[in-house]
């Protein structure tokens, strides 16, 4: 839900108004439900009819009987004003259940739609943490309904108790203007006094947050596993006990904090009320005695009190939460309104693509330098390089050294701070988006797979849309082909355990066998691999590095590793060092130079020396400290 603490220290800050978010959402509900809209409007009149017809019906009743009606005419008169009573509330219960129906389904709405921004948007903005703060607030917003569903509800409320204030305001004023001001005073002060506690209310949600978060923070730990080991070896149960004491207590003494100022105010509303009833009976009681009323008007201005009453209060309520309300709202507005950078309109035009698409391509990076926001220091310094249409490129660098925001940069995900990219010579802000994404196709180290058929994780299409030829060239290539065709169902079998029960799953390697082929497969000129080999066993990695050249062909591809030795099937390689390139050549070429990258390889050459001396021996003491490295993560390098 949307936390108190958001609403009252964020409202102040909200890009769009109050009325300007009403209208939005009362758009929103059109578009959702064509019906609701026209709902909202129509159920004030029959809602103020009612409660006039309501304050109206004893009045007349005690008028009849005063005057002695007959009960036939009686009967008549009070069953019509019974059934236009009836008729009115049928009309404003139908439209409130309607309202209060799909008022509450109409986050779905805003659910899809902030999963469809969320999925599109430029990618920066995902890593952006102005903007994560932003989505955040709207998935809340999305997930919960909180605001959306209620100002569905909170317009009609709120125009009918205006309207109401309004109609009862006029009929008492033409008696008594003091008996109005009077109310108007009193139902004033007793919203004044529930502003206040509710101002108190967001003064301590702040500490009462602090000692939430501790409370769930033990109680989380009470539950993992891995804390569970340290809690009993080192006997800090009662450690932990007295905390989550403490913030109990803390939290128990700031509730009490909070409903004393409730109470507050409800004890005084209480007296309020009395002096309110007070006075104006007093004032009526008066005008009786005098004989400037009869007993019916009595009735009818007695009546006229508590609706007005009723409905003044609940008018100031409503604007009272309009803020609240009206915060959400601006939320999911500005993150659905966000302006990608990105290029969506016309391209180069589907022609022009094609002719691309078609050959390997030439990647150009003119003085490129990309600082992240809110760094003082480039991560990437004055790129220059070009990749030639059908080079194979090995980048390479320690960790830090700007490989994974180079590609980054490559893909399109981040735009340069200074300088441009161009592919095949053109900008790459001329392509749109999706012509650009188009050209490519990465193997990420973090790539995810989706609860979806295995032929559906390759392709990223529909079964009867797969071209069968081209994923069987996909997975020979990438190695992945004996486990596909072992496999009962084949590309029917359902991925995801956590989603799909009878789901399989895949090793380490296999799984990055069956992420090379879905790249394959997707057929681009241009294509990225981020440590395509970290999970697979020297054989298979051996095996990847045979099949590479192949794959390759008619590509142009940036291979991406740790491991120096992967780099000799490049044609080029880059070492990055602090954001800059410091040094290009071939394998050999850098090997026979007093050359930072011979200096690295030979390093990490004798790092794999000692490592399958050590593999031989324990071959030779028959224990498993193959197996054992191997899943401490040894060849993940």
């Amino acid at each position: 839900m949307l936390y108190m603490s958001q609403v009252f220290d964020d409202k102040s800050r909200q890009k769009y108004g109050l009325i300007s978010n009403f209208i939005y959402n009362m758009k929103s509900a059109k578009e959702w439900d064509n019906k609701l809209f026209w709902f909202q409007i129509l159920m004030v009149v029959p809602t103020v009819a009612a409660s006039l017809l309501g304050t109206y019906l004893p009045s007349r009743l005690v008028a009849d009987l005063s005057g002695q009606m007959g009960i036939p005419r009686l009967l008549l008169e009070l069953t019509l004003i019974s059934l236009a009573l009836w008729a009115c509330n049928a009309a404003s219960n139908v439209a409130l259940e309607y309202c209060e129906l799909q008022g509450g389904s109409i986050s779905t709405y805003y659910a899809k739609k902030f999963v469809r921004k969320i999925m599109d948007v430029d990618y920066d903005y995902l890593e952006d943490e102005d903007y994560q703060k932003v989505s955040g607030n709207a998935w809340r917003v999305a997930r919960f309904g909180q605001g959306v569903s209620t100002a569905v509800i909170a317009l009609p409320m709120f125009l009918s108790s205006l309207t109401g204030v309004l109609a009862y305001g006029f009929l008492l004023a033409a008696r008594s203007i003091i008996l109005l001001l009077t109310i108007i005073a009193s139902v004033g002060i007793s919203l004044w006094l529930l502003a206040l506690a509710r101002k108190k209310h967001a003064e301590y949600y702040e500490q009462l947050q602090f000692s939430a978060r501790k409370e769930s923070y033990i109680t989380a730990q009470a539950t993992d596993s891995a804390a569970g080991k340290d809690i009993r070896i080192y006997r800090l149960l009662d450690w932990f006990l007295e905390k989550y004491d403490t913030s109990l207590k803390e939290m128990g003494r700031i509730y009490g904090v909070i409903h004393d100022w409730y109470l507050l105010r409800n004890l005084s509303n209480a007296f309020l009320q009395l002096v309110m009833n007070a006075m104006a009976f007093g004032i009526l009681a008066y005008m009786l005695a005098a004989g400037k009323i009869t007993a019916a008007e009595f009735v009818f201005y007695i009546g006229l009190v508590n609706g007005f009453s009723r409905y003044f209060e609940e008018m100031l309520r409503q604007i009272m939460m309009f803020n609240n309300t009206s915060a959400s709202i601006s939320y999911m507005r500005e993150f659905l309104e966000t302006q990608d950078r990105w290029n969506r309109g016309e391209g180069i035009g589907a022609e022009k693509l094609r002719r691309i698409s078609s050959s390997p391509v030439k990647i150009e990076f003119r003085n490129v330098s990309f600082t992240y926001p809110g760094s003082e220091k480039p991560t990437l310094k004055n790129i220059n390089v070009v990749i030639r249409p059908g080079e194979k490129i090995a980048l390479i660098g320690l960790n830090g050294a700007g490989k994974t925001t180079l590609v980054k940069l490559m893909c399109g995900f981040y735009h340069p701070t200074e300088g441009e990219i161009l592919l095949n010579d053109i900008p790459i802000q001329n392509f749109n988006r999706e012509e650009y994404y188009s050209l490519i196709s990465v193997l990420f180290q973090d790539s995810t797979m989706l609860a979806m058929t295995l032929d559906e994780n390759l392709t990223g299409q529909d079964p009867k849309d797969i071209d069968r030829q081209r994923l069987k060239e996909a997975l020979k290539l990438s190695g992945f082909d004996t486990v596909y065709e072992k496999m009962a169902d084949g590309g029917k079998s359902l991925l995801v355990r956590e989603i799909n029960k009878n789901s399989i799953d895949f090793s380490g390697g296999e799984k990055q066998k069956m992420l090379f082929a879905r790249t394959l497969y997707q057929n681009t000129p241009l294509v990225i691999l981020d440590e395509p080999t970290a999970a697979l066993d020297p054989i298979a990695e051996n095996e990847l590095y045979i099949n590479y050249g192949k794959a390759m062909e008619n590509r142009t591809s940036v291979y991406i590793s740790h491991r120096l030795s992967s780099t000799r099937f490049c044609d080029r390689i880059l070492l990055l060092e602090r954001g800059e390139i410091i040094e290009e050549g071939t394998h050999e070429s850098l090997l026979a130079g007093n050359t930072r990258y011979a200096r690295l390889f030979e390093v990490q050459s004798q790092y794999y020396k000692e490592e399958d001396e050590r593999k031989r021996r324990s071959r030779l003491m028959d224990d498993a400290y193959e197996t054992k490295t191997r899943e401490r993560g040894v060849f993940d390098e």
